[in-house]
């Protein structure tokens, strides 16, 4: 099948979709499929075929007009959180059909690996007062539930982000817990903490940055561990099922990196091999760089 018969197929597919307001279960294998086959000079044509849904209703649209400026913005990761489905028949489909995506199902599960660090931590640490730092914290919802769980608990938070909006918001979540977290509203290549931390923890900003970004700003905060401590990085694997429809239809990039280049990045940042793990969330889809030190 050539190029022009399959961008025929597809619109002759999708039709058939958007006149009963989007995909049924049964037809998500099929559009991914469509998708896989997509050339780059075709993504145009194909993105004009999926307007109907490239509007903030939908959260793939979201993703895809970037209304507060950049991808993977706070507001869109509390929607796959909190598993929104738009109340508007036009967009229910679609948001459901978004929520089975494995990245979607993959960035829930790094808040789940959060919070099962944190509860580890919080019962390491004797004195119960150990110290947080999160990098690119968005809407600080694994510190929400690590602390409605744990109420009692002394750790206290460090939390930067440059989008004074995911502040905003994280503040107002978090209202009960504001005692234990102090925000930053700063950019983390030239922020300096002045403190040093049992964990610093960013689960979705690293795949953000350039290789030597990456370095440099691993080589930075690994000063600022406290002996005992681990810094975690998250990282989308470059084995990400869902990246073609990431980039297609949400216009969302990131640098997929494999076990083997976060771990050459450790060393390049002068970090000893015995201190260097690299832990994965259950489908293995977002890896997480291990210092300790």
């Amino acid at each position: 099948m050539n190029n022009l018969d399959v961008l025929s197929s597809i619109s002759v597919f999708l039709t058939g979709i958007f006149e009963k307001y989007g995909p049924d279960p049964d037809e998500y294998a099929g559009i991914l499929e469509f998708i896989d086959q997509i050339e780059a000079d075709e993504i145009e044509e194909f993105r004009q075929t999926m307007l109907p849904i490239l509007n903030p209703g939908t959260i793939i649209g979201f993703s895809f007009t970037k209304p507060f400026g950049y991808n993977g913005d706070f507001f869109i990761i509390e929607k796959i959180y909190q598993h929104y489905v738009s109340p508007d028949p036009k967009y229910k489909k679609w948001d459901e059909f978004f929520h089975t995506f494995p990245a979607a199902i993959a960035v829930v599960n790094r808040k789940k690996l959060a919070i099962e660090i944190l509860k580890n931590l919080n019962n390491k640490i004797s004195e119960n007062n150990s110290q947080v730092l999160i990098l690119g914290s968005g809407p600080v919802s694994e510190v929400f539930e690590f602390s409605t769980k744990y109420p009692d608990s002394q750790m206290f938070f460090d939390l930067i982000d440059l989008d004074k909006r995911a502040i905003a918001y994280a503040k107002a979540k978090n209202k009960n817990f504001l005692a234990r977290m102090s925000f930053h509203n700063v950019n983390v290549i030239r922020h300096n903490p002045g403190k040093t931390y049992d964990l610093i923890w960013s689960a979705g900003l690293f795949d953000y940055f350039k290789d030597k970004h990456f370095v440099y700003l691993l080589k930075k905060y690994y000063e600022f561990v406290k002996p005992g401590g681990e810094m975690i990085i998250g990282n989308f694997n470059v084995e990400n099922p869902s990246r073609r429809i990431m980039e297609i239809l949400g216009d969302w990039f990131l640098n997929h990196r494999s076990e083997e280049e976060l771990m050459r990045f450790a060393l390049q940042a002068g970090i000893p091999k015995s201190k260097i793990e690299i832990i994965r969330e259950p489908l293995g889809i977002n890896l997480f760089l291990k210092v300790s030190k």
